[in-house]
């Protein structure tokens, strides 16, 4: 089993200049070229499968004009009816409204049908007289192609499948009939094939969007003073510098990027420990003995960024992390080699988690899983007391000296529509039958958690988290893995 524990030391304010190496920024041109190619690719390769896999032979994606659509990013702005058809040797591609981003129309509605169906529709009708025989255009449509299923945007369990309004699906049924209106069903099958079986571009945006938020962190980590700066001077700086080079969007601030695992300074956390953080509070100073996680992430061509990176401010004469942090962190990340053979193309996410714990309960962790209880004021016992999670860590471990585990590996990738898809955790179980697919994009998430003698009662957990992708030789790197502390002098 492989142990990789190197530290890497980051000498106080000396942060490297990686403009020169930062990855591809695009030009409005340059990035609206790269969209073209990720949706051109994406319909053109990945949707014919989707379709005929699920035995689907039309799509109806339904919109409307200020109603968020979660498929946007694919589909760009649209509003009306945007229907794929298998017509056997070809997806057809049609338009009864606005095609948004959707290129290589091959059916077009009329204008009529356009503007009746738009945010302003009910307004031509009166203007213009319209009646709802402007409308049977679709239906003869739908007719000629005679689907024996069509899926539309409608889900129980999956959100991003779930954007059809109910006035909308009401008005879809009238306008079927009801022959064809039998034959809808959910695209929520359709929707996550489309989502998570990745092109090469997809995984090649993901891997620059992960190197922009590494030389992110780089910097980030290099500009804490300890006794001086705080976890919201660092966030913040963080985020200016995303959005400085066009790789965030404007910030309202609020918690999250930084989860102060222990401090050697005596303090009491204001809130009930977490299983993800001792201190989350954003006008918290750094110290000498901090171990802690940074995680601002950057969003690059619309990927997101789940890493989380390790580091230790060092102590007056320390020269490396306490060792209670060290063997947790070895064992922690110990994690990652020991699971990674259990995460396979074909395999359910059901199958992964149990192969995945098997492994990990004969290499000596004890499983705790998680409910996934939240941020402070969420998921608490009864008494508000505790937190669910702690609460389940602390009573797995007992006051043994073995490590205990939990698993979040979701999936992840495009902002907005980042968990769909097959996700080996015991809390998404609505995931579980979905089948891992090449170029599965994830973050290889889970937590580690151990008693210590510097805090008796409170174990220490660490979460580990990289995004990753599983192809058909197994899990691939996509960044360097989580191996090391880096030390803050």
């Amino acid at each position: 089993m492989p142990v990789r524990t190197p530290t890497v030391l980051i000498p106080l304010l000396l942060a490297a200049t990686f403009a020169a190496a930062q990855p591809g920024v695009h030009t409005s041109s340059s990035g609206g070229e790269v969209m073209r190619l990720l949706r051109r690719d994406k319909l053109d390769l990945i949707l014919p499968g989707a379709m005929r896999d699920n035995g689907v032979d039309m799509w109806i994606h339904v919109t409307r004009h200020g109603d968020p659509d979660p498929m946007a990013y694919w589909f760009g702005n649209t509003y009306g009816y945007l229907v794929f058809t298998d017509v056997g040797d070809r997806i057809e591609r049609a338009a009864f409204g606005s095609a948004g981003a959707v290129p290589d129309i091959d059916v077009r509605g009329s204008d009529d049908f356009a503007r009746t169906i738009s945010s302003y529709g009910r307004g031509y009708q009166m203007a213009f007289n319209y009646g709802d025989e402007v409308y049977d255009e679709f239906t003869e449509f739908v007719a000629e192609r005679d689907p024996q299923t069509i899926a539309v945007n409608t889900s129980e369990w999956l959100a991003e499948a779930d954007g059809l309004s109910h006035t909308s699906y009401l008005k879809l049924v009238k306008i079927l009939g009801p022959t064809y209106a039998e034959r809808i069903v959910s695209a929520e099958n359709v929707i996550t094939d489309f989502l998570v079986r990745r092109t090469v571009r997809e995984v090649a945006e993901q891997i620059n969007n992960l190197e922009a938020a590494r030389q992110l962190t780089q910097e980030a980590l290099a500009r804490i003073e300890p006794g001086r700066t705080t976890i919201r001077e660092i966030t913040t700086w963080a985020r200016e510098w995303a959005y400085e080079r066009h790789l965030a969007g404007f910030s309202t601030g609020g918690r999250g990027g930084i989860r102060l695992y222990y401090t050697a300074v005596s303090e009491d956390p204001p809130y009930p420990p977490d299983a993800r953080y001792w201190i989350w509070h954003e006008d918290y100073v750094f110290q000498r003995g901090d171990f802690f996680a940074f995680n601002v992430g950057v969003n690059y061509m619309g990927f997101g960024t789940d890493t989380k990176t390790h580091a230790y401010i060092l102590r007056e004469g320390e020269t490396a992390p306490p060792e209670s942090i060290q063997k947790l962190f070895d064992l922690a990340i110990a994690g990652q080699w020991i699971m990674r053979p259990h995460m396979r193309v074909g395999m359910t996410a059901k199958e992964s988690l149990d192969a995945m714990v098997a492994a990990m309960e004969e290499a000596g962790y004890i499983y705790t899983p998680f409910v996934n209880s939240g941020i402070q004021g969420i998921g608490r016992t009864p008494d508000g007391e505790r937190n669910l999670d702690y609460v389940i860590v602390q009573e797995g471990l007992g006051d043994g000296d073995q490590p205990g585990f939990a698993i979040d590996h979701h999936a992840y990738g495009t902002v907005g529509t980042g968990t769909v898809g097959p996700s080996v955790t015991n809390f998404r179980a609505d995931r579980h039958h979905l089948v891992i697919q090449e170029n599965h994009l994830f973050a290889y998430e889970y937590m580690v958690h151990m008693n210590i003698p510097e805090r008796p009662g409170f174990p220490l957990a660490i979460n580990i988290s990289n995004p990753h992708v599983v192809t058909s030789k197994g899990i691939e790197w996509l960044q360097p893995p989580n191996e090391k502390i880096f030390l803050i002098n």
